[in-house]
């Protein structure tokens, strides 16, 4: 247990944020799956992959592309990321405000 405290121990919470993000990112992948009793080679077979592709996609790892997460949207009908116009950046304000994105 020590072993996994020190591992643990080195994670930077960004690091801890980005895998959160994929983990969640897997899960609504496997929601939208479940609820169109998709099977992984059903799933792959409807978005041109292979089934071991959406099995690291579903380990909760994987880093995804844009064109990636647009044919899972698409396929799945579903939204992984909120780009609505309340996230866009208004050039007439500082150029120091950072923008809240969403997942």
């Amino acid at each position: 247990m020590a072993l996994l405290d020190d591992l643990l121990a080195e994670i930077t919470p960004e690091q801890q944020a980005r895998t959160d993000r994929k983990m969640r990112i897997a899960v609504m992948i496997a929601d939208a799956m479940q609820a169109k009793n998709l099977g992984r080679k059903q799933f792959a077979d409807k978005i041109g992959r292979r089934p071991s592709e959406i099995t690291k996609w579903l380990s909760g790892t994987h880093n995804f592309t844009v064109e990636t997460i647009a044919d899972i949207e698409r396929t799945l009908n579903i939204k992984i990321f909120n780009l609505s116009n309340k996230n866009k950046i208004n050039p007439t304000k500082s150029s120091q405000s950072t923008p809240q994105h969403t997942a």
